[in-house]
């Protein structure tokens, strides 16, 4: 009897636990004082990568309308690694997760909105008298448990105040943290801070502090080191994710804070930031500045003191900082969709629409040998060409996921390199995030290709090894099926066999996925239109050649082309674009032709009608470039990134002309630095006439 009263005492003690918990997920979604957006409640529901970002930055960090700017350039940041931004802030007495652009202006035009600087102990008064307020680290940390998200970023978290032994000045944001399972990702601790008591109070409060990168020294916010050693180091984010995967695994119900140095051209010298933080506090002292305005009165002073660099400084750590929580969000994700869950939340059936996902690149990856000609003519007679000879990543899938990475759009890359030296040589040029997919083969040689280029710039003669590329099998493909389904689009290019191509086009058509097909060569252009599946093809962007040998195989008539015959070749592009949504034909230094169902103004992948048109979009001549081999790569990695974000046909063009042109004055086919949404390609619609 004894041991059924206890089982029932346990029992009803258990009930009584999950009726508390089953109460609190449904405040935490149904409460009108919680209010999560759209896109992140969906994100959330689906598993997709959510980053929180908190918005005192944006109420009390920086000077109007800085704030405003900076919030919607580490909002771009995120979205640019492949995750959604979920800016966390008060409105009008409602806590909201996800900002929209009117929420992020208004609050940032502090005269109007009349923030409150909101911590845990504000809340009840903010919320209760429907005031605006912008969220610490402490507050977000809190509507992060609430609203389910696990990872956030900002600049720099709070801690023990400088003395802090008179004034028992210690921010909430190490408490909240200690007793929160939240990642908080910043630069450290900010530099008016006393940092070696607060590494002392997290360690006590079981917060698990890591700095990323190979720097082993705790950052301090405006500089690269506080010379306190950091108590962990991990060189990478996917590192990172692991031990918060690790850290969530053990049901430990403490934080994690992840260290992020400042970028190092935007580094202040400690020694000359410490005299101003003292200069500061002593004024803060002579005006009886206390409690939470000291921190905005500090940075305040130290901008002013610095001439705005400490300023720049803060945005670019921001920035710098979101961009790596996104890559972790983005990892963790990853990890979590493969291995399921009970707790976790069934996933929303895929839609086929432009999303934040990234892409999937399925396709070669080589090292190219370019050899630039002193002639301009190769003589078959056993002669030495005199010329210099460089060497460059290449593989048109590769090529289009540098350059994707490099215009903001990570990618998933499916792909394989031989373990050479080579193929050492070639991951370094393949980005991190993208590699998980990219398989490592002992005892086959990485592909390698021979290019000759004349005095003039343009290639005379072409040799490859290419047979790992058969090593991407259909058996392959099959494999990343859980990465491959939740693709907003599809990027094959023509290296891969027909039974890659064939198992590719077949998950495509499973999960109603459009593809964009890069015929690569002439040889491999007529490959994935003798498959069942080609239909499911959206979008294809070959050079003459390649279109002559689509058409035929389509059973279209197709004459030889010139460039120089634009109504001809418009002929053919209008006919082959009965089949296949969109056929972008690349003409050269002359532009393209683009002939697809809808308008100009409709994005490539929705249309306001079924009319056919076809459009020709002339590029300015060049003559003074250095190098054409990844030019055409390019225009599509640019035209692809404006798709992916659902502009119109001619800003899609626009953006790919100017990545083009960046190739065009590269050493290498993809450009060390190309840009961002900031540059006038993205506002500009390309001028077109209609065919």
């Amino acid at each position: 009897m004894a041991m059924i009263k206890c089982f029932n005492m346990n029992f009803i003690g258990l009930m009584k636990s999950l009726v508390k918990i089953q109460r609190s997920r449904l405040y935490s979604v149904n409460s009108s004082i919680l209010k999560i957006s759209d896109e992140i409640g969906a994100a959330l529901n689906e598993l997709k990568p959510v980053l929180a970002l908190e918005s005192t930055i944006i109420t009390h960090g920086m000077p109007y309308p800085r704030n405003i700017e900076c919030a919607l350039k580490v909002e771009d940041t995120v979205r640019s690694q492949g995750a959604i931004p979920a800016t966390i802030a008060i409105i009008n007495g409602s806590v909201k997760v996800g900002l929209s652009r009117n929420d992020l202006e208004f609050l940032g035009d502090t005269d109007k909105s009349k923030p409150v600087k909101t911590s845990l102990r504000d809340f009840a008064h903010v919320l209760s008298k429907n005031l605006n307020g912008g969220t610490t680290v402490a507050g977000t940390i809190a509507v992060c448990k609430k609203a389910g998200i696990d990872v956030f970023a900002t600049g720099g978290i709070g801690g023990v105040h400088r003395g802090a032994h008179e004034s028992f000045d210690v921010s909430a944001d190490l408490t909240e943290l200690g007793r929160s399972r939240i990642a908080v990702v910043s630069s450290g601790v900010k530099s008016i801070l006393d940092i070696p008591k607060t590494l002392e109070y997290l360690e006590t409060q079981g917060v698990h502090v890591c700095t990323i990168g190979s720097n082993a020294k705790f950052p301090a916010f405006y500089c690269q080191s506080s010379g306190c050693d950091s108590p962990y180091n991990v060189p990478t984010t996917l590192d990172a994710a692991k031990s918060i995967q690790a850290h969530m695994e053990m049901g430990l119900e403490s934080g994690l804070l992840f260290a992020v140095p400042v970028p190092e051209p935007f580094a202040l010298n400690p020694e000359s930031i410490d005299k101003l933080i003292e200069e500061a506090l002593a004024k803060a002292d002579k005006a009886a500045i206390k409690g939470k305005m000291i921190t905005p009165f500090l940075l305040s002073q130290i901008a002013e003191m610095t001439s705005g660099s400490s300023l720049e400084a803060n945005i670019a750590l921001i920035k710098n900082n979101a961009k790596f929580a996104a890559q972790i969000v983005w990892h963790l994700s990853q990890m979590r969709s493969n291995t399921k869950r009970i707790s976790e939340p069934p996933k929303a059936k895929k839609q086929m629409s432009v999303s934040h996902n990234p892409p999937v690149i399925i396709g070669g990856s080589n090292l190219d040998c370019i050899a630039h000609l002193d002639g301009s003519d190769i003589k078959l007679d056993g002669r030495i060409h005199v010329g210099h000879f460089d060497y460059s990543s290449g593989g048109v899938g590769r090529n289009i996921c540098e350059a994707l990475a490099k215009l903001g759009c990570p990618s998933h890359f499916i792909s394989a390199v031989g373990d050479d030296y080579q193929g050492r040589i070639l991951k370094k040029q393949i980005p991190e995030q993208s590699q998980h997919c990219l398989a490592t083969l002992p005892g086959d040689n990485t592909a390698q290709c021979i290019v000759i280029l004349d005095n003039k710039g343009d290639c005379s003669f072409l040799m490859g090894d290419m047979r790992i590329h058969d090593r991407i099998s259909a058996e392959m493909i099959q494999t990343f099926e859980e990465v491959i389904k939740l693709a907003p689009l599809i990027i094959m290019d023509g290296n891969i066999s027909v039974a890659a191509m064939e198992r590719t086009l077949s998950l495509a058509q499973k999960y109603k996925i459009p593809v964009l097909f890069e015929p690569t060569d002439i040889i491999t252009a007529r490959k994935p239109f003798t498959t069942k599946n080609w239909k499911v093809i959206k979008l294809i962007t070959p050079n003459l050649g390649e279109l002559q040998e689509i058409s035929r195989q389509l059973n279209i008539p197709a004459f030889e082309l010139s460039s120089n015959d634009i109504e001809k070749v418009a002929e053919v592009a209008l006919k082959l674009a009965h089949f296949i949504d969109n056929v972008l034909v690349t003409l050269g230094p002359s532009g393209i032709i683009l002939a697809r169902r809808g308008q100009a103004e409709d994005s490539p992948l929705k249309w306001s009608s079924n009319k056919i048109s076809v459009r020709y979009y002339p590029i300015e001549e060049r003559k003074d470039f250095v190098n054409v081999s990844g030019a055409g790569d390019c225009f599509a990695s640019g035209f692809i990134a404006a798709l992916l974000r659902n502009c119109p046909e001619s800003v899609c063009v626009s953006v790919g002309f100017a990545s083009a042109l960046a190739a065009l004055y590269s050493q290498s086919s993809v450009p060390k630095k190309m840009f961002d949404v900031s540059n006038v390609s993205w506002r500009t619609k390309a001028k077109y006439s209609e065919l």
